[in-house]
């Protein structure tokens, strides 16, 4: 029996949507029904997902459910319920024209499974290339990035998202772009193109075939796939020239030939087409999934806590102030006091705060703070820094002659939301609050990646912590904040 994919339960926010445009019309618009449908769907793929070997990126189509679901749904269920954070869609536009790639100036996007939060920074560090911008107006209803997202939601539960609209593309520009999305990728990443294959008949004004139809398109579908398979930029752009294939996500694909290494090796998990489900050749078009395996993304990756709750600047008081703070307690053995008009406008905010301090190892020697917020934050970093040095009773106290060799980082903390299981925790982004009746602990974002754990490692740990028993874990509450690490 296939297991529906439960919605996600988000936070009330003043952040800016991209709305799902095509809901209701080329899938359900209906959460239920959309979860039900999705896990249907990835059960049927029979694709089984070895999350100790994950594809580098994966090739999806995007028409409606009724007639691509199954062939896409053979991409997904090759990373069910694996541990990836982030995955970069890079879709064309049917419907603007972009030059280059362009990025949505919006926080969320929202399908009727939930909200994706966008990884901002990552985006504004790429709009610095000259052929990467923001979104002037909205895309149009584009739908080949939307139609990824159900069931990527479905497959991986919550996620961030990097939304990519590919627009005109040539090998020059396409290795180009690839050059500064290439440091991003890494470890937590997963790259998915949304393309269809070839569009033939007279409604898309491409007919060079009269006969054998079903043939000679899969023929031409597959050496464009030659090209994609052993990555090949020049090949496939020159392919598609000559052609003239009706290939949509043809900027995409191409892009991804040029992120991928030339040893990465694609292997193709599905192919159809309109005409073999419908049984009408007049006007078809292909349906291909696949995934590309090699050498790990080594760039970047996700950065745990890495929401921007405060500016950089004020960050970077915040931890001086956390260290005088210690400084000031270990010489006068009374809190720090500070003139408030001398502090940045974003630190007097209410925030949680937590401080934390580690040995040269990288071994914790104390760790308080508050989730909470009731006051401004500097004043929660100030003292927090003091409890975290004496009051942590993990630990014997911080003596001051030690001092000096310890680490400090401090963390911020947003509010919290309620969401509807583990499955819908993004680790390194949220920060996890795990409770049953009086009884509850908490994670901060960058725990679980900092130990390599996945959602069940993680949950199994803070479940200890927090003295809940496993039978205890489907009538337990979870609650997730994000955070921003200053270090």
């Amino acid at each position: 029996m296939a297991k529906d994919v439960a919605p996600i339960v988000t936070a009330p926010t003043t952040a800016k949507y991209r709305e799902a445009a095509v809901a209701g019309s080329w899938y359900p618009d209906d959460p239920t029904a959309l979860g039900t449908l999705i896990g249907g769907l990835l059960d049927q793929a029979k694709t089984k997902s070895d999350c100790s070997n994950l594809p580098k990126a994966l090739v999806s189509p995007h028409a409606g459910y009724r007639f691509s679901g199954a062939t896409a749904a053979k991409a997904m269920a090759a990373v069910r319920n694996c541990n990836i954070r982030r995955v970069w869609v890079l879709g064309p536009s049917h419907h603007r024209h972009i030059d280059g790639v362009a990025l949505y100036p919006v926080d969320t996007f929202r399908t009727p499974l939930g909200e994706l939060p966008l990884d901002a920074q990552t985006l504004h560090r790429l709009a610095e290339h000259p052929n990467i911008s923001f979104l002037n107006g909205n895309d149009g209803g584009e739908h080949s990035l939307e139609m990824e997202l159900p069931l990527l939601q479905g497959a991986l539960g919550a996620f961030e998202l990097v939304p990519l609209l590919v627009g005109t593309m040539d090998v020059a520009r396409a290795k180009s772009i690839a050059k500064v999305i290439q440091p991003e990728l890494g470890p937590g990443d997963l790259v998915v193109v949304s393309s269809d294959f070839t569009h033939h008949g007279p409604r898309f004004d491409y007919e060079p075939f009269k006969d054998r139809l079903a043939e000679q398109i899969e023929g031409l579908d597959h050496f464009a796939w030659s090209h994609l398979q052993k990555p090949d930029p020049k090949g496939l752009h020159q392919m598609l020239n000559e052609t003239g294939a009706t290939i949509c996500g043809r900027n995409p694909l191409l892009l991804l030939t040029a992120i991928l290494d030339e040893q990465d090796v694609g292997t193709e998990l599905a192919y159809t087409t309109s005409g073999d489900l419908t049984q009408d050749w007049n006007n078809s078009v292909s349906y291909l999934a696949a995934r590309f395996d090699g050498t790990a993304w080594a760039g970047r990756g996700p950065q745990p806590g890495s929401a921007q709750l405060v500016s950089p600047d004020t960050a970077q008081e915040l931890l001086k102030l956390a260290g005088k703070s210690l400084n000031h307690w270990f010489e006068h053995g009374k809190m720090l006091e500070v003139d408030e008009s001398k502090i940045p406008a974003d630190a007097q905010l209410q925030l949680g705060a937590f401080v934390t301090l580690t040995r040269a190892d990288g071994s914790l020697r104390g760790c308080i703070g508050e989730i909470q917020a009731f006051r401004p934050a500097y004043k929660a970093v100030i003292a927090r820094a003091v409890d975290a040095a004496i009051r942590d009773n993990r630990f014997s106290p911080v003596t001051k002659a030690e001092l000096s060799t310890l680490h400090l980082d401090i963390t911020l903390l947003g509010p919290n939301w309620q969401v509807s299981g583990p499955n819908q925790i993004i680790l390194g982004r949220h920060g996890i609050v795990l409770s049953h009746g009086h009884r509850g602990a908490t994670f901060l974002p960058q725990v679980a990646t900092d130990y390599g754990w996945d959602r069940a490692t993680m949950l199994s740990h803070l479940s200890r912590k927090a003295g809940i028993a496993q039978n205890e874990l489907e009538t337990a509450k979870y609650e997730v904040y994000e955070g921003q690490v200053i270090k």
